[in-house]
């Protein structure tokens, strides 16, 4: 920036994801596919910057949500496997081919589709099913799954290469989970799974992953390698986990007022600090916690400092970090703008500077 120092920036460290995927990855069972889930510009954390580190440490393939996402990944990287998990846009499907892409199919529409479109192309087309074992959204009902299974082998131009679902409240209803997890394992023994990949695994999910008789040999993953326990500050994830993403300002200016010494922060809502907080707000001003007041605005948050000496402009601001021994972690940080983790990574816009550590 030409020598100006940012108003308000996030750090990526670089390191802590490569050092989280490998962590991850040493306890999978032996053979297990890492797919690495990377939508939304990689939950926030600058997609460029982050692919090769996850390729360093041990990722097999991307998962992403549409084809854009495949465009970017596919500038820099030509050899991994990248799969989509949501449904394609009809007028986008062709660009499956263009970019080497693999579809998540969950109809007989979709498949009808892209078995005209390869044949045209004289291309065999791998593809994944979605298996819809509860939550209700997209894929096949678990219940039509294996007759839907079946009758892929009718088109000629497609290759099943693997099957999968989503373990949608793994985080925090395990009946229901262990519902979703048999519905599947039905599906996969029913239909005779051979040489495919299942995958039915993401972060919260993990800690499932030794339980139960069926056996995966891929996992998605993607809260988790951002350095972020699914489970808040409740059960134990997966594995112990680095924290990767840090989000900060500086203070533009201090005044005497009749609330107190309060610093106004070169952040706010354009810079995805939220308008509302909970009484139990904090960031963090020379190692110590200071409380937000009131409703942040478009580009400032107010912070009491009046039991500070010597804050003055300039001074850094931590909304999710470290500073000094002290710590606000995204979960906490979560909590306090009403938000879960996942909403707060994607909605630092992109005038919030990056900073690759």
């Amino acid at each position: 920036m030409n020598g100006i120092s940012h108003r308000s920036w996030i750090e990526i460290d670089l390191n802590a994801l490569e050092e989280n995927v490998r962590r991850i990855k040493a306890r999978l069972p032996a053979g297990a596919r890492y797919i690495a889930v990377v939508k939304a510009d990689a939950y926030g954390h600058c997609l460029p910057q982050s692919v090769l580190r996850f390729m360093r440490g041990g990722a097999d393939m991307f998962a992403v949500a549409n084809m854009y996402e495949v465009s970017r990944i596919r500038e820099l990287v030509c050899s991994k496997p990248v799969l989509v998990l949501s449904p394609i846009l009809l007028g986008e499907r062709k660009l499956v081919f263009e970019y080497d892409a693999t579809p998540a199919i969950s109809g007989e529409e979709e498949a009808l589709d892209f078995d005209c479109l390869a044949r045209e192309r004289g291309r065999i087309l791998d593809v994944h099913v979605k298996v819809d074992t509860g939550m209700g959204r997209y894929g096949v009902w678990h219940e039509k799954a294996v007759e839907f299974l079946r009758g892929l082998s009718g088109y000629k131009n497609l290759r099943l290469a693997g099957i999968f679902t989503h373990l949608s409240s793994a985080d925090c209803d395990k009946s229901y989970t262990a519902e979703q997890i048999e519905n599947f394992r039905r599906v996969v023994e029913d239909f005779g799974a051979r040489d495919i990949l299942i995958h039915m695994h993401a972060s919260a999910g993990l800690n499932y992953l030794n339980g139960g008789s069926l056996r995966v040999n891929a996992v998605r993953v993607g809260l988790l390698q951002y350095g972020i326990s699914p489970f808040g500050e409740g059960e134990k994830p997966f594995c112990d986990v680095l924290p990767v993403l840090s989000f900060k300002a500086r203070i533009s200016a201090v005044s005497e007022t009749p609330r107190g010494r309060i610093a106004s922060v070169s952040a706010g809502y354009a810079d995805g600090v939220p308008m509302g907080f909970t009484e139990k707000s904090r960031v963090l001003v020379r190692g110590r916690e200071c409380k937000i007041l009131g409703a942040s605005s478009l580009d400032e948050t107010l912070v009491d400092v009046s039991s500070i000496d010597g804050v003055k402009g300039g001074d850094e601001v931590v909304f999710i970090g470290r500073q000094g021994g002290a710590e606000i972690n995204i979960d906490s940080y979560s909590k306090w703008t009403r938000r879960i983790p996942w909403e707060t990574m994607v909605s630092i816009p992109r005038r919030v500077e990056v900073v690759v550590v």
